[in-house]
């Protein structure tokens, strides 16, 4: 499987108006919890628990990626959530281009670590790294994704 194949399309916002890096991750959970099978905990519950996790640190790389995430007890399905700013949020002195919010099992699942090092595979190369996170539209985003997609195997 590929990361193309794990990221479902209506699960990707592209160039999205937020002023911070917190409003961005309650949008992507917002399409989290529009999908049909939701996490076993309010969204209220989810965004504390990922807030916790950020304040330890260690989900924004210099490259540009943001990677919040949350593993939760009795959730065995894997949440992947995907946007780009309209434009660059800062954390602690790094811009933010790409976020890749994660919602796993305890213990990580199948798709976590995969995930997480497919995003950071990709955004180590700068110029297509910038190019995917400056698409304009959701067709684009997925044509340059597809370019050096991933295998999450």
């Amino acid at each position: 499987m590929t990361l193309s194949e794990l990221l479902e399309r209506d699960l990707v916002l592209v160039k999205t108006s937020c002023a911070s890096k917190d409003e961005l991750i309650i949008k992507l959970l917002d399409k989290v919890y529009s999908k049909g099978e939701k996490p076993p905990f309010s969204q209220d519950e989810i965004l504390k628990k990922i807030q916790i996790r950020e304040k330890i640190g260690g989900t924004v790389f210099p490259s540009g990626l943001s990677a919040p995430h949350a593993r939760l007890l009795d959730y065995e399905n894997f949440a992947l959530a995907v946007g780009t700013p309209m434009e660059p949020l800062f954390h602690e002195g790094i811009q933010i281009h790409l976020m890749a919010l994660m919602i796993s099992s305890q213990s990580g699942g199948l798709y976590y670590l995969p995930a997480l090092a497919g995003f950071t595979r990709i955004s180590r190369d700068k110029e297509y790294f910038t190019r995917l996170c400056r698409a304009q539209n959701l067709e684009c985003f997925y044509s340059i994704l597809q370019e050096r997609d991933p295998e999450l195997g």
